[in-house]
């Protein structure tokens, strides 16, 4: 179990933000979690390098999976890793800003498998291009 100086270390890190689809804490309505990357039941530790800050939806999503399908090249792919991956490198918006687009095989693979674009995301994504404080305006 972790402490709550190293929750907190985590999310400070990655700016109150999901590290996967971006969604910041403070318009979330289930609560964050430091995900261990590679989980511990796949021997990850709860080594900061091994720790992203996620909501609850990406969390759930991912469960202790660490690879994926992607759908065009057929390849299994890691998943993404926010400490060892750029996510511009992986990841672009949409034209829209409501959806997540994959520039790569695992970003594409991390998309599908973690629901990036669920509806709820999107609803929130288009209430802060509204309020000004999308991530993609930052």
């Amino acid at each position: 179990m972790l402490n709550s100086k190293t929750r907190q270390f985590v999310l400070v890190r990655a700016g109150f933000l999901c590290e996967y689809c971006l969604s910041p804490m403070s318009c979330s309505y289930q609560p964050f979690v430091s995900e261990h990357i590679i989980p511990i039941c796949k021997n990850g530790t709860d080594d900061l390098d091994n720790l992203a800050s996620s909501c609850g939806g990406c969390n759930g999503h991912k469960y202790n999976k660490t690879t994926a399908l992607d759908s065009i090249t057929g390849v299994i792919v890691p998943l993404y890793n926010p400490r060892t991956m750029t996510w511009q490198d992986h990841f672009k918006w949409s034209s829209d800003f409501l959806k997540i687009m994959g520039n790569t095989d695992i970003g594409r693979a991390t998309i599908e498998t973690l629901y990036l674009n669920r509806d709820g995301v999107q609803n929130t994504r288009r209430l802060l291009l509204l309020d000004g404080t999308h991530p993609a305006q930052r």
